[in-house]
């Protein structure tokens, strides 16, 4: 049995011997090319245009097959249940990929290098330390939706290499994924500042319906065009809490978000496809709003953030595929409490009548490469033990 039929087992409810493994990605660029071998990456894997070799935006032309070749290693090394489809989309239940907006790098200098996202938003990355600063933001006001201007989602251009990463992925074993922005935080990452977003929630609430249709429209026409190539999973990746709980409170969710992820799964379903919902934070509040509509995955249920997970998986096991059950800041930790770590989150699959993935993150240029191997044993190890 490979990965892909371990997944697909697991999503269909049909438990599997074997616990499927998503790592959720790698830190940063520089990350990626420490830990992994060079082979397995280049300049259409990561999310953001590269470093290495320097590149201002994903190429127009069609993806080569040395590309296709290069992310298929990446997915064994990692040992991997999925495969993104398109450039930058390589990593699983992460950012990248023609369903989000694009970047464009508009300036580099050794410490940083600033990018311009579709749409006019600008994001700053710091290279020691690692930082991201979010600004110039598009929309402040409501006359700005007027000359708001997006990405046209139903061009075929943009999805050019889909249907042939897919056809090749899921022939090598692989089940195919592609990404959409969050229904609110694709807002206040790209749109509107975080205090704004927040205050006009409460405060200007058409204003704001106003916003989340436009964006939310433009992502369910990628999530169309992602589906009609192959497409088996769409993830969608919405931090909606932190360690305390909710960012907002469940009825601001439920009026303006809830109904988009309903028409979302709706579409997804009709097409035998599955839905990801990626999400930082304890939610525990909003799951039985998530179960009712059909969500199929969450994560990454970071156990610090969910103290009570275990409770959370024998209570909504049912309803969903629960992936993760590690740390965020697993990299802290010694080899010996890795694995305690480790073992505990595969533990969770004993208490998931529909299934459990693991997923892992926390993988940054902190570790070494022997480190790195060190972990990929203990995953392996575990996995199988289970």
């Amino acid at each position: 049995m490979n990965n892909r039929d371990d997944l697909l087992s697991v999503l269909r409810g049909e438990k599997p011997g074997r616990i499927p493994y998503i790592p959720i990605g790698f830190w940063d660029e520089k990350t990626m090319h420490k830990l992994v071998p060079p082979d397995c990456w280049d300049e259409n894997t990561y999310c953001i245009p590269s470093d290495e070799p320097p590149r201002e935006r994903f190429s127009p032309e069609p993806r080569t097959a040395d590309s296709r070749d290069r992310a298929v290693r990446m997915a064994r090394y990692m040992d991997m249940a999925t495969l993104g489809a398109g450039k930058g989309a390589v990593f699983p239940f992460g950012h990248g990929g023609p369903g989000e907006i694009q970047p464009v790098v508009i300036e580099r200098k050794p410490e940083y290098k600033i990018l311009q996202y579709e749409g006019g938003s600008r994001r700053k990355h710091g290279y020691n330390p690692h930082s991201i600063m979010y600004y110039n933001f598009p929309v402040q006001t409501e006359e700005d939706l007027e000359t708001l201007e997006l990405p046209d989602m139903k061009n075929p251009e943009r999805f050019q290499d889909i249907e042939a990463d897919c056809r090749q992925f899921k022939a090598i074993g692989f089940a195919t994924t592609g990404v959409i922005q969050g229904f609110f935080s694709g807002i206040h990452n790209s749109f509107m500042s975080f205090q704004d977003t927040m205050v006009n929630l409460l405060l200007k609430p058409q204003f704001m319906e106003r916003l989340t249709k436009k964006l939310a429209e433009m992502s369910l026409d990628a999530v169309d065009m992602l589906l009609d190539r192959g497409v088996e999973i769409i993830n969608v990746c919405d931090d909606l809490g932190n360690a305390d709980g909710l960012l907002m409170s469940p009825g601001l969710f439920r009026q303006f978000f809830l109904p988009w992820y309903d028409e979302l799964t709706r579409r997804v379903h009709e097409r035998g496809a599955f839905i990801h919902l990626h999400s930082h934070g304890n939610i525990a509040s909003l799951l039985p709003d998530l179960a009712a509509i059909g969500i199929d995955i969450i994560n990454p249920f970071d156990w610090e953030e969910n103290p009570d997970l275990p409770e959370l998986v024998k209570r909504f096991g049912k309803h969903f595929v629960f992936c993760g059950g590690c740390t965020g800041e697993l990299y802290r930790h010694t080899l010996e409490e890795v694995e305690l770590v480790i073992r505990r989150a595969c533990g969770l699959s004993r208490l998931a009548e529909r299934g459990y993935i693991l997923s892992i993150s926390g993988i940054t240029d902190a570790l070494s490469v022997d480190e790195w191997n060190a972990w990929r044993a203990v995953v392996n190890r575990a996995r199988e033990e289970i």
